[in-house]
């Protein structure tokens, strides 16, 4: 593993992001349980209730908490550029996140629009929360100027996000008009899943990959142009359809979705020459979050049914990627944590596991299994609507067992931080 240019001596205290990454996998779980429970009608088009629930639920309750609490790990280690206050930013942004989620997926599940409007004030005011400190760190930080370009055009990404979701929780109420609102969804959504979630995939992917797996250096066209360029094309994308030019606006997303195509294929690429041949759970979760993008490209090229896209952006990309990376990111804070500890105590005389023996090899390949047996029965359930129960409980199970993991890690750190207490002061006896 390649650590050099980290700061992890600012590394902040593990149950800041680890809080994160142990809450997300119950709202995958809920999705999940969602879909077995409400079977192919959930898939019938993206304007179901039981549609618009789990998507949030995927969107805000399992995506937006790993990317935060990743996000607010990655700062000091990477830039150098501690998130002032991280302790109260993650407590809050943690905690308005989790009801957020949770509120505006009952309500837009069918629950009224009281819930509505409390799940969107709280995921609103739980991002701001979050993403005014990380644009200070950002404005401070000194690091891989590809990875801070990327981090940075993403946090500007989910402040439209959040804005365009406030404007669409209040045409909902009642309280705004607009003359269409498709366009507006689109733009809120091209926002969300390719500014936000598109553009911090690809700061993590250019800083985690060499890292992780000693793999080639993106080009540096790719790491100067991409991030910018891919912002100018939602913007450019968002004004025309509001403009009510669809035309254009689907040329240019195209463009954008292109760029991202090449994005992938890099990306599989520098995986194929790294110079650690072995193939692990996150390798595996890694090719198919690309050839998921991959397909949702050609997908939406080819006039796919939209809930298509969906399901290959979403699951394929949004709910397997993260998972995979937890599967290496957590193991590597546990073992960080504890090397410190371990200095600070003076307590030699134990021995601190490595990495690879912190979580299941095996039981992590069962869980890509269920996940890819998840996105495939998903995928086929639009054609064949039998399968969308089945794949709502292989989706349930593959999060069920990827929270287990990852609290096997988080327990063995709690054990070890116990027994890394600092040694008792030996007092010589008086002659």
């Amino acid at each position: 593993m390649d650590t050099g240019g980290l700061s992890l001596d600012q590394a902040p205290p593990i149950d800041i992001p680890a809080r994160f990454f142990l809450t997300a996998p119950l709202f995958a779980i809920a999705a999940g349980l969602l879909l077995a429970w409400e079977g192919p009608t959930l898939l019938v088009s993206r304007w179901m209730p039981g549609a618009l629930a789990a998507t949030h639920l995927i969107a805000i309750g399992y995506l937006g908490s790993i990317m935060c609490g990743a996000l607010l790990q990655m700062l000091p280690v990477v830039a150098g550029a501690p998130v002032p206050g991280v302790r109260l930013v993650g407590t809050a942004t943690h905690l308005l996140l989790t009801v957020g989620a949770a509120g505006l997926a009952w309500g837009l599940g069918g629950g009224g629009p009281t819930l509505i409007w409390i799940g969107a004030g709280a995921s609103a005011l739980g991002f701001l929360v979050f993403v005014v400190p990380v644009a200070i760190a950002l404005m401070r930080a000194r690091g891989a100027p590809g990875t801070l370009l990327a981090l940075r055009t993403a946090a500007l990404a989910l402040a439209v996000t959040v804005a365009l979701g406030l404007l669409l929780v209040a045409v909902l109420q009642g309280w705004l008009r607009v003359a269409h609102h498709t366009p507006w969804v689109d733009s809120h959504v091209a926002w969300g899943l390719m500014g936000w979630v598109g553009l911090l995939v690809v700061g993590v992917a250019i800083q985690v990959l060499p890292m992780f797996y000693v793999t080639p250096a993106y080009p540096a066209p790719m790491r100067r142009w991409f991030a910018p360029a891919v912002l100018v094309g939602i913007g450019a994308a968002s004004t025309a359809w509001i403009m009510g030019d669809e035309l254009v606006g689907r040329a240019v997303i195209g463009g954008v979705a292109l760029g991202f195509v090449g994005f992938a294929l890099v990306t599989l690429s520098s995986i194929s020459r790294r110079e650690r041949p072995r193939m692990d759970p996150t390798l595996l979760h890694w090719w198919a979050a690309m050839l998921s993008l991959c397909c949702a490209a050609l997908a939406w090229v080819f006039a796919a049914p939209p809930t298509l896209v969906g399901v290959l952006l979403l699951v394929g990309l949004g709910v397997g990627l993260p998972a995979g990376m937890l599967f290496k990111i957590l193991p590597f804070l546990t073992w960080f944590h504890l090397q410190h500890r371990q200095l600070s105590s003076g307590r030699f005389d134990l021995r601190i596991p490595h990495m690879g023996s912190l979580l299941s090899i095996r039981w992590a390949r069962i869980q890509f299994g269920l996940h890819l047996a998840a996105l495939m029965l998903l995928a086929g359930s639009l054609w064949v609507p039998v399968l969308a129960r089945p794949a709502g409980i292989a989706l349930a199970l593959s999060s069920i067992l990827l929270l287990v993991l990852l609290i096997g890690v988080a327990r063995t750190y709690r054990r070890g931080a116990v027994l890394l207490r600092p040694a008792p002061s030996r007092v010589e006896p008086q002659s």
